[in-house]
């Protein structure tokens, strides 16, 4: 896990990070440089929240979001259509906000796991929840396994869920550039915006 992590630390250009130890950035002029809603982790593994995204407008939430895009208000209003379970719902939301808030003070991927298990427990079909879930749980010290495992069982349970679709092509654009140029036309193809600029970056082909 860790050699893999070095990897795409070492290459891939939006990560400006001071080595693959620690995964510290040492600057807020650094954390800047990150993709929007991918906050740095420090030492202790937790993920730490820039400020990426907070000059958007948002919603008057406590846990504010962006109104439009990936991570935004017309994402999870869609994405709650997912499942018919209220209470299921209801975690989801808590969790999706404690993960994507434009407040980046806020963020809490630990609380939002659980949020988030809590409603993939109630519906095992939420292919919402899963999703979120997999990026809770890679900002909780850069945890790609689990992230990838999220994504993966959110494709399964819903082949054209666009949004999944990006998070694959993202996640495997320095490992797999063959199996994440193929999730990338397919968000594409769903009108994903292609908001971290995979396209010029790894997938000019697509």
């Amino acid at each position: 896990m860790m050699k893999t992590a070095c990897f795409l630390f070492l290459f891939l250009p939006v990560f400006l990070m001071t080595g693959c130890g620690g995964g510290k950035l040492d600057s807020n002029e650094e954390q800047a440089a990150l993709p929007e809603g991918h906050p740095p982790v420090d030492e202790s593994g937790q993920a730490r929240g820039s400020a990426l995204g907070s000059s958007a407008p948002t919603d008057d939430d406590p846990f504010p979001l962006k109104l439009e895009g990936l991570n935004s208000v017309k994402e999870i209003e869609q994405a709650m259509l997912g499942t018919k379970n209220d209470e299921a719902r209801n975690a989801f939301a808590d969790g999706f906000r404690k993960t994507f808030t434009a407040d980046a003070k806020k963020r809490d991927y630990a609380g939002a796991a659980k949020d988030l298990e809590r409603a993939a427990e109630l519906d095992p079909e939420f292919a919402e929840a899963y999703r979120a879930l997999g990026y809770a749980r890679f900002n909780m010290g850069f945890n790609m396994e689990a992230a990838l495992e999220g994504y993966l069982k959110a494709i399964e349970l819903k082949p054209d869920y666009g949004e999944a679709h990006y998070a694959l092509a993202f996640m495997y654009a320095m490992s797999d550039l063959e199996k994440g140029g193929e999730h990338f036309k397919k968000a594409m193809d769903l009108d994903i915006p292609d908001e971290r600029d995979l396209g010029t970056k790894f997938y000019s082909g697509n």
